[in-house]
């Protein structure tokens, strides 16, 4: 159980890095605003001049507590542990080498943030914010699937971006959240096939 526990955190960790080396590498020095609550905290933190690991982690407190009532202690905790790694790494990895080519950091980074979040959603957990909005509603509506809910919450995120940036920047931005949301289906979707695949040796 304790190793079982040890391996997902591992892989929590292993996502939250993705996330937060997604955005500083491919999202950030191309205009491009990072999905979800993250996207919202990027745009605050701008605004306010104050840190983005801070910014995150202080909106992510109401939502953790509804993921806490629906979904249950477990998912709490490692949800806790995906909130803080990634607030850790988006604090610690500000200074990593860039990318500016808008098209380009438009397709990693949506496909590095996408595989990082289906990691950890896949163990039971989420990287906090509107990541446990979308685990909520795809657990009471099972036809919304995570990444198509994800790719709906984050309507307001565009809508931001677009008042923030403009509309070449929304543009990017709305590609580079499909492309996450697409990306967390089909790695859960890999996942959840290796261990049938496994399960039936």
């Amino acid at each position: 159980m304790l190793l079982s526990q040890s391996k997902k955190i591992l892989a929590i960790l292993a996502g939250t890095l993705l996330v937060a080396c997604a955005y500083y590498a491919f999202q950030k020095p191309n205009g491009i605003t990072a999905p979800g609550l993250g996207g919202i905290a990027v745009i605050l933190a701008n605004f306010l001049h104050s840190p983005l690991g801070l910014i995150y982690f202080i909106l992510n407190i109401p939502l953790f507590l509804m993921g806490y009532r629906s979904i249950g202690s477990t998912f709490a905790f490692l949800s806790l542990i995906g909130m803080g790694s990634l607030s850790f790494f988006l604090a610690v990895l500000s200074h990593l080498p860039i990318l500016p080519s808008p098209i380009i950091g438009c397709i990693l980074g949506g496909l590095l943030s996408g595989i990082g979040i289906g990691i950890v959603i896949h163990v039971g957990a989420t990287t906090g914010g509107l990541d446990i909005a979308s685990v909520v509603i795809a657990k009471r509506y099972p036809f919304f699937t995570i990444g198509k809910t994800m790719m709906a919450v984050n309507g307001c995120v565009l809508i931001l971006t677009f008042l923030a940036a403009g509309l070449t920047h929304t543009i990017l931005t709305f590609l580079s959240i499909i492309i996450a949301g697409k990306c967390v289906d089909l790695t859960l979707s890999l996942f959840q096939h290796a261990k049938k695949k496994e399960a039936s040796l």
